[in-house]
């Protein structure tokens, strides 16, 4: 079973590819078996540019990198109503599950931030935080680092704390310097939430570049806590048996 980790964000354009393909490339680089999941991507208009990126870093085939495409810049259960694919959550958690087993290290990463409508399914409207609680999934959020950051973080933090899901840390993106709010935020998202800030990287020309030297330091403190819920989790079930 592989060490997993959900990437997600306060809203769209925020860095949540940048993020994956970091953390990616810093695994591969390492020389470790890393896939990388994108359940839907919109906006595939023709070239699905996630996933096409993290597909070639990872070596990954398209289909299994992305299991829903749509041409439509819009919410998966929006792009559904103009596109005869409609998303079934159950596909999604059974192609998550192959991955989980194929690949030591599995990055997923959701679209736009947690709330976002993925599907329907008897008359209840299923979002990534759906996805999360149902797969057990550990969290990492991007952030902005500028001006109106802490009330779109916060708010990520108290959705995810509803279902109790782990929260590994928060990588804020996109600091440029020149806003006052910057120096702050980072403090007062701690001082509110209590989930650490693990990285601040800076705009950039070459943004996973920039983002690698940042999660560098960090990623072994990402996935080394998700190693010991994996080895307690292991020594639980084997208790269970005697």
């Amino acid at each position: 079973m592989s060490k997993v980790i959900f990437i997600t964000a306060t809203d769209t354009g925020v860095g949540k590819t940048t993020v994956s393909a970091a953390l990616a490339k810093l695994l591969k680089d390492r020389g470790k078996n890393v896939g990388y999941f994108k359940p839907v991507e919109t906006g595939c208009d023709p070239v699905c540019r996630d996933a096409s990126l993290l597909s070639k870093i990872t070596g990954q085939a398209l289909d299994e990198a992305v299991l829903y495409r749509y041409r439509l810049p819009v919410s998966p259960l929006v792009a559904q109503e103009y596109e005869p694919v409609e998303i079934e959550m159950d596909r999604i958690l059974l192609h998550l599950d192959s991955l989980r087993k194929k690949y030591d290290f599995l990055i997923v990463e959701g679209a736009g931030g947690i709330k976002v409508p993925i599907t329907e399914a008897d008359g209840n409207v299923l979002t990534y935080l759906d996805l999360v609680y149902e797969a057990s999934l550990p969290v990492l959020i991007v952030s902005r680092a500028g001006l109106g950051t802490i009330n779109h973080t916060v708010l990520t933090v108290d959705a995810l704390n509803s279902i109790n899901a782990q929260i590994k840390g928060i990588i804020m993106n996109g600091y440029k310097g020149s806003d006052p709010s910057e120096e702050k935020n980072p403090e007062i998202i701690h001082m509110m939430t209590g989930v650490d800030i693990l990285a601040v990287c800076c705009k950039s020309e070459d943004p996973v570049g920039e983002c690698c030297k940042k999660l560098e330091p960090v990623i072994d403190t990402i996935f080394h806590t998700l190693q010991f819920f994996t080895v307690f989790a292991n020594l639980l079930m084997l208790s269970t048996t005697f």
